[in-house]
């Protein structure tokens, strides 16, 4: 990914590794945290979105089923880890 803030954005020079041409992307993820080349959140965010309401629908599915409070532990274990997770990194 090449990441250049000048206007207009010239067209990057091909990359050759091991004499293959490197492939040029808009998104990249690493390690979870979705990268962008105009270093803009907006993927990120929706990843992130996206991720936490299907984790947060399995919390409403345990809570439908009347399980005690310390099961529901699967919120800090699954949900929290998560939503937190990227915010660190």
């Amino acid at each position: 990914m090449v990441v250049d803030f000048r206007r207009p954005r010239p067209q990057p020079d091909p990359v050759t590794i091991n004499d293959d041409c490197a492939e040029f992307v808009k998104t990249y993820k690493y390690l979870g945290v979705q990268l962008d080349d105009s270093m803009d959140w907006t993927a990120n965010m929706d990843a992130l979105c996206t991720r936490g309401q299907s984790r947060l629908y399995f919390l409403i599915r345990l809570a439908s089923f009347n399980i005690c409070k310390k099961m529901l532990m699967f919120y800090q274990t699954v949900v929290a880890s998560a939503l937190f997770y990227e915010a660190v990194c």
